[in-house]
């Protein structure tokens, strides 16, 4: 009776999966400039002889280093779907596992591919979660003028911009954070967006916009990347 419980549960969980892994491809396939990417788990070598784990805490670190060694001037669409492996914040020892799916447009205007991968981002949400979430956006240059992100006739912030482009194109709540020590600064520039669930307040996707520099060679990206396993928690 144990087997078949255990069974049963993990079957559902594996549609679960399979229907997000099929709902992701089929609205992201839809626009022929996106390529699939598949990639794969870097060792760490830190990690002692004893550990036959291998980590990959970053999936857009692997998708820049590729595009800079083969063709570092042309435009990209590529999406992929994969696992990263962290280590567990409260327990170092334990190593946890996350599946992901996620878009990065290398070499366009920010704009332009801000407007895109929110296209495909509420797409996917609306079509799994309804109106269960809300975006939050920020910008990682934040002034210490508390009236930085919230002065919309201001030409001086960068946030209101792409606001104004979200709310032309997209019909979702959203809210702007003003915290000066929010998680992603080092990583994004000009924007930085994530999504929770209404019912949960998890951090269901994240993204924005970065530059890439390595061998003197420069790239600039956007994208998002999606918590499969808290989405899946929803439905």
């Amino acid at each position: 009776m144990l087997v078949n419980s255990f069974d049963t549960k993990y079957s559902k969980t594996a549609k679960k999966y399979e229907s997000l892994d099929n709902s992701f491809t089929k609205i992201v396939s839809a626009n022929k400039k996106f390529s699939r990417i598949f990639t794969s788990v870097i060792e760490d070598k830190s990690l002692n002889s004893t550990s036959d784990a291998t980590l990959r805490s970053d999936i857009t670190g692997q998708v820049l280093n590729t595009i800079l060694t083969h063709d570092p001037n042309s435009k990209h669409f590529l999406y992929y779907m994969g696992d990263v492996f962290k280590k567990d914040k409260m327990n170092r020892n334990n190593i946890k596992q996350f599946r992901q799916h996620g878009i990065e447009i290398i070499n366009l205007s920010k704009k332009e591919s801000f407007k895109e991968v929110l296209n495909i981002l509420d797409k996917l949400l609306k079509r799994i979660l309804k109106k269960n979430y809300t975006y939050v956006f920020t910008d990682p240059k934040i002034s210490k003028d508390t009236k930085y992100l919230l002065d919309s006739n201001s030409y001086k912030n960068n946030i209101s911009k792409f606001i104004d482009i979200f709310q032309k194109g997209i019909n979702a709540p959203f809210e702007l954070n003003l915290e000066k020590d929010f998680f992603s600064q080092d990583y994004h520039q000009d924007i930085f967006f994530y999504v929770y669930s209404n019912s949960s307040k998890k951090i269901l996707a994240q993204g924005g916009g970065y530059k890439y520099l390595k061998n003197s060679k420069k790239i600039e990206g956007f994208g998002f990347s999606c918590n499969v396993d808290y989405i899946a928690e929803l439905i």
